[in-house]
């Protein structure tokens, strides 16, 4: 092999072996994904204009300042859908309250548990629940459901008192022993959409 020939070769003996050096150093993604266990995974968050400064990457809705009551979010810490309804029936911070936010569930509800079910949060709840009547129970219901709906695996709410299911009353007029879902309470929430401008009428 003559000087020419022994010069080609030796720099594609090190252009090979840079090639290898680089593909040992690149990046390996995980084999397999893991699966995250229910306790540890996050909350998914809606944000519709919240009043609130709390910390957190979690929501729950009280009611707003004003005449209207229509409901809020709130920033909270949660990690778990059991403390996300504790922190809701805790009702507002002292900040919230000096912006007039309030809560329509009463104090004295205790959370018995609360358990994911294909989808469905069962919220077991002291009978002190029951006290409340007419707009009252709808807001707090409201409350409930909207903030359980934060949670990325629930689609639906059943609210027991003390492990028994009860007939419910919606905001859309009618009562029912089925899972309580968002729709069930149209124009609860203050929402960040600004109004539709009237139609004009014609000439």
């Amino acid at each position: 092999m003559n000087a020419l020939g022994r010069t080609v070769g030796a720099v594609g003996m090190v252009a090979l072996a840079l090639t290898g050096l680089l593909a040992g150093c690149s990046l390996q993604p995980e084999a397999e994904p893991r699966n995250v266990p229910q306790e540890e995974q996050g909350l998914i968050v809606l944000d519709v204009g919240g009043g609130s400064d709390a910390a957190g990457g979690a929501r729950i809705y009280l009611v707003g300042p004003g005449e209207s009551g229509l409901l809020r979010s709130a920033q909270r810490d949660a990690r778990t859908p059991r403390n996300l309804i504790e922190v809701l029936l805790q009702g507002p911070n002292e900040d919230e309250l000096d912006a007039q936010y309030s809560t329509a569930i009463p104090r004295t509800v205790d959370l018995l548990s609360a358990r994911l079910q294909s989808r469905v949060l069962q919220i077991d709840l002291s009978p002190e629940i029951t006290e409340l009547t007419g707009p009252g129970l709808i807001q707090a219901l409201a409350q409930l459901v909207y903030t359980a709906a934060e949670i990325e695996e629930v689609t639906a709410v059943e609210i027991l008192v003390e492990g028994s299911p009860l007939s419910w009353p919606t905001g859309t007029g009618r009562s029912t022993t089925d899972p309580l879902r968002t729709f069930d309470y149209p124009g609860a929430v203050r929402t960040s959409q600004p109004a539709y401008p009237a139609v004009p009428s014609a000439a």
